[in-house]
């Protein structure tokens, strides 16, 4: 069957609240990825992932696609130059301007658990599905995680991939769930002759381009952070899953609160790690403590919020971290609750210059 004629079954419609890795196209083609799941009510805040282009390398139907996006905050930037600009606005909750896309100009929204179901029922049509199959009844069978909880995202989504080139990337749903799945790598790679954890060397890609990004962090930092990264191989090829907050789950809903830089450039910080809970999401969120800042009057930064999502998953509850970002004010709308400070990681104006380091371990 000619890859055109295929049924595209993933294809719904877009729902009334999006989450964070879902995939788009505009009506003019261009596809993106939802960014995180603080998301306004009539727009996705969205990275402009590839575009419609000749001699692109990815393919979909007849079309073909260039990439856009590459990992970082720089790449997205270039992604906002990029895109219409009318997709480019001020939003009241971060302060800042982002892209998002008028959900009036989304054309295609894919399903990734529907996707993941395509392949289990009608078959693996290539190595790339066959790995996705293998991996989500791995999960299931060996932590009882529902087959509903997991999809496949990327360019599998929407079949634009290509098993000489393409990654696999994968989704887990729910607070719960993804706990689950963190606890417990080493039981599934135990249990599983197909299935090996992935080992610190085979990291050193990713290190170096997160290095490359964020060039004033210290190599042996960022080797120390990935002690604790997991990951793994099905049948020696490299899998990601990455846990997605269900939109009931969300600890803050876009327009509940507004955030105000208070320090033009990225300023660092140490500070206690009281809660992990929501640190293996983006934005990937640690409650804690710093000590009394002059640079906010004596105040305390009670919050790390992290939109790099290198730093993901990697802070534990106990830890002493140095964290060297842009500090914002946090104010309730509504006068619902008392200002706060948080510490942000992974803003355009810091690129570069934005990391977490471990000081003491917990």
């Amino acid at each position: 069957m000619n890859r055109r004629d295929v049924k595209e079954p993933a294809l719904v419609s877009l729902p009334d609240r999006v989450r964070d890795r879902d995939v788009f196209h505009d009506k003019d083609g261009r596809v993106f990825v939802t960014l995180g799941y603080i998301q306004p009510t009539n727009r996705i805040l969205s990275f402009f992932k590839y575009a419609p282009h000749p001699d692109g390398k990815w393919v979909s139907g007849e079309q073909r696609y260039e990439r856009i996006f590459w990992g970082g905050g720089a790449s997205a930037s270039e992604g906002m130059a990029k895109a219409p600009d009318d997709y480019l606005v001020y939003d009241e909750h971060f302060g800042v301007e982002l892209l998002e896309v008028p959900r009036d100009d989304v054309g295609k929204y894919f399903s990734p658990e529907i996707r993941l179901k395509e392949i289990i029922d009608d078959g693996a049509k290539d190595p790339l599905e066959k790995s996705v199959g293998e991996m989500a009844e791995t999960l299931h069978d060996t932590l009882g995680i529902p087959l509903e909880r997991l999809g496949v995202t990327g360019s599998i989504a929407w079949k634009a991939h290509d098993p000489s080139f393409s990654d696999i990337n994968m989704n887990i749903y729910g607070l719960q769930a993804s706990w689950q799945l963190q606890n417990c790598y080493d039981e599934v790679a135990e249990k599983n002759p197909h299935m090996r954890l992935r080992e610190l060397h085979e990291w050193e890609r990713t290190m170096s381009r997160v290095v490359a990004r964020i060039p004033v962090l210290p190599v042996e930092d960022m080797k120390t952070l990935f002690t604790r990264r997991k990951g793994l191989l099905c049948n020696e090829r490299s899998i990601g899953v990455m846990p997605i907050l269900l939109p009931d789950e969300t600890p803050i809903i876009h327009g509940s609160e507004s955030y105000t830089t208070v320090t033009v450039s990225p300023v660092r910080v140490e500070m206690e790690v009281t809660s992990e809970r929501y640190g293996l999401f983006l934005p990937a969120i640690y409650e804690g403590l710093s000590d009394p800042l002059d640079v906010i009057e004596g105040g305390q930064v009670s919050r790390i919020m992290v939109y790099e999502g290198s730093f993901r998953g990697l802070i534990r509850e106990g830890d002493r971290v140095e964290v060297s970002g842009i500090i914002q004010r946090v104010a309730p709308t509504g006068n619902r609750g008392e200002l706060s400070y948080q510490m942000m990681v992974g803003s355009k104006v810091g690129a570069g210059k934005e990391f977490i380091r471990l000081v003491s371990k917990a």
